[in-house]
This record gives C-alpha cells, sequence and structure tokens, in this order.
C-alpha cells in the first residue's frame, strides 16, 4: 500500500515540531548561544518520525544533569563562548560578604570559566528546573500530541480509502 498521503502529513508534522522546539527552548531560556535551538534533526520512519538533536549536550538541557553525573569536568571552551553571549562577568567575594566585579581578562574569563566548569561537575545544570532539565521534548510532545494522532490518523485513513478504492476498481474492471 503507497502511504503517499501520510508520507506528506509526517513531513508537515516534523517542520512544525521542530519549529516548537526551538521557540520551546527560546521560551524555557536554554538557548544562548543558539546552537541548541538550531540542532534539531528529523528522519521520517516507516509509520512515524524521530527528531533528536546534534549538540552533545542536549540531553543534560531536556534531562538535566544531576552533580556527579558526568565523569568528567565539562568543556570550558564551550562555557567560555557561553559565558561570553550571555555577558557574564568575573567576581571575586570580598572579606565583608560582599561581591565586587573584576578586569576581564582572558585569565580571569578561564578561572570563571573553570570554576562554572568545576560547578556543573558537582552541583549539576540548570538549577531553576531543579537539576532535572527542562523537559523540552515532553513539553512539546504534549502541546501538540493530538494534532499528531489527527493528522497521522487522517492521512492513514485516506491513503486507506485511496487503496480500497484501486481494489474495488480493479475488482470491477475483472469481472
Amino acid at each position: 500500500m503507497k502511504k503517499d498521503n501520510l508520507k506528506k502529513a509526517l513531513e508537515e508534522l516534523v517542520v512544525e515540531y521542530k519549529k516548537k522546539l526551538s521557540a520551546q527552548s527560546k521560551i524555557d531560556k536554554t538557548h544562548a548561544t543558539g546552537r541548541f535551538s538550531k540542532s534539531f534533526e528529523s528522519k521520517i520512519t516507516k509509520d512515524g518520525f524521530e527528531i533528536t538533536s546534534s549538540v552533545p549536550y542536549a540531553k543534560d538541557v531536556d534531562s538535566g544533569a544531576k552533580p556527579n553525573q558526568t565523569r568528567r569536568n565539562p568543556n570550558i571552551g564551550k562555557i567560555l563562548e557561553w559565558a561570553k553571549l550571555k555577558r557574564l562577568r568575573p567576581y571575586k567575594k570580598l572579606p565583608s560578604g560582599a561581591t565586587r566585579f573584576i578586569k576581564v581578562t582572558d585569565s580571569s574569563m578561564f578561572r570563571m570559566a573553570s570554576a562554572i566548569s568545576k560547578g556543573i561537575k558537582k552541583k549539576g545544570t540548570i538549577k531553576r528546573f531543579n537539576q532535572k532539565g527542562s523537559g523540552l521534548f515532553d513539553t512539546v510532545y504534549k502541546s501538540i500530541s493530538k494534532k499528531i494522532g489527527v493528522e497521522i490518523g487522517s492521512a492513514y485513513s485516506k491513503d486507506i480509502q485511496e487503496e480500497l478504492r484501486k481494489t474495488i476498481n480493479k475488482f470491477n474492471t475483472s469481472k
């Protein structure tokens, strides 16, 4: 049986799903460099589709990284890039308990990124989600799951109807 309608519906759903993932990553504020929100890749399978992310930290953003979950410290170079995009500045704690920004140099930025890396390893990621991740994929799926079911069901129904018409026409012409 040809599944042209199903394939077309799946292609349209994949485009919408990827747009919603990208938009939700901005709503969740998990898009600092933009690499994550642009990293979604899709693959249409026989009866559905798969959407994945090509960035290695996607699992940590979606599911979170609990303390000491990783064996190695996160990449300091990537943290430096992120910190510069977020315009983070290094600071030091004063004996009185207050903080003061220090001069931004390569050395001070590296020390800050190194401290962030150690903090991620020790405490986990995305504190505002309680180190459980943003749940991005689940959130988007829940928002369009009904539409996915309706669209796939409708497309599959059209394919079955077309196949039935072909079969009936073939049967009628053979008499």
